[in-house]
């Protein structure tokens, strides 16, 4: 492990078990994390300051992409040890989000092809690291092309001057998971695949979950129109969805490299969930031998 996941780690653990976990959940600002095409047609239409980012590979964005969006690949943020993914320290970060032009007050609309993971793990590193105003657009570019052409000029903006301030109470590490399995006042959910989930499956050797993991279907979040195209249901319709979670506790997400259990974050956290996301997930609970249940 790094000097910086240590200090990571530990800044995680006082932030989740001394303080900042213990807000109420009256005290949690509720905010909007989605944003819908036509939304977003107009505020690019009446150029208004925002910033796109397009999360999927180069390639993927040079055959066509949403007018104004700037390539950003979600791989670019992931670091690899151990056969788990984590996301790049302040050091490593800082360079990639000065090139992309980020800026402290930037307003960020991310989006992917239209499931949602890769949007939602792009904007959890960016609050991460202190970015506020920021959203996914639902439906993705697959949604966006319903009704709207795309570009293949490449687009960019200048670099900035970017400092990340670390944002350690969305991030929880696996210190903080090992502690959410033995108290009761933490919940885990876990988004993988239901055989996942049951031990039928596994991307790892270890078959099984994280003990006392909640299953989380991300399925039941989206609805599908008439063209095929997948889109997050109305927020009455999710709260529905989650109406059987406890508000009342600490949740903790994971899936298995962490970027399908970041759509679970978003969508607990604009429900009023007080809510962090497992970096490395699975894959790290699992290659570090730690306890599971099935």
């Amino acid at each position: 492990m790094t000097k910086w996941q240590n200090i990571l780690k530990n800044l995680s653990v006082f932030v989740f078990v001394i303080v900042g976990f213990f807000t109420s959940m009256s005290a949690l600002a509720q905010q909007s994390y989605v944003v819908d095409p036509n939304w977003l047609k107009e505020q690019i239409a009446t150029k208004q300051p925002i910033v796109i980012f397009d999360s999927r590979s180069k390639e993927e964005y040079d055959q066509g992409h949403i007018p104004n969006a700037i390539s950003f690949p979600v791989d670019d943020t992931y670091v690899v040890q151990d056969r788990a993914y984590y996301v790049k320290n302040k050091v490593n970060i800082a360079p990639l989000l000065r090139e992309k032009g980020v800026t402290k007050d930037a307003k960020v609309i991310v989006y992917d092809q239209g499931e949602l993971m890769f949007s939602s793990r792009l904007l959890w590193v960016l609050e991460l690291y202190g970015i506020k105003d920021l959203a996914i657009l639902n439906g993705g570019l697959d949604g966006w092309q319903e009704n709207n052409e795309v570009s293949q000029v490449a687009h960019s903006l200048p670099a900035s001057d970017y400092v990340p301030v670390l944002n350690p109470s969305i991030y929880a590490s696996t210190t903080v998971a090992k502690v959410a399995v033995h108290n009761p006042k933490y919940n885990l959910y876990d988004s993988r695949t239901y055989d996942e989930y049951l031990g039928k499956k596994s991307v790892t050797s270890k078959y099984g979950r994280i003990p006392k993991a909640k299953y989380i279907d991300l399925s039941e979040f989206f609805t599908i129109d008439e063209n095929g195209n997948k889109f997050l249901k109305i927020q009455a319709e999710l709260d529905e969805v989650l109406i059987h979670l406890d508000k009342s506790k600490k949740n903790i997400t994971y899936c298995n490299k962490g970027t399908a259990s970041t759509l679970s974050y978003y969508l607990l956290k604009q429900a009023g969930f007080n809510v962090a996301h497992y970096d490395g997930s699975w894959i790290d609970w699992s290659e570090k031998g730690l306890p599971i249940e099935k």
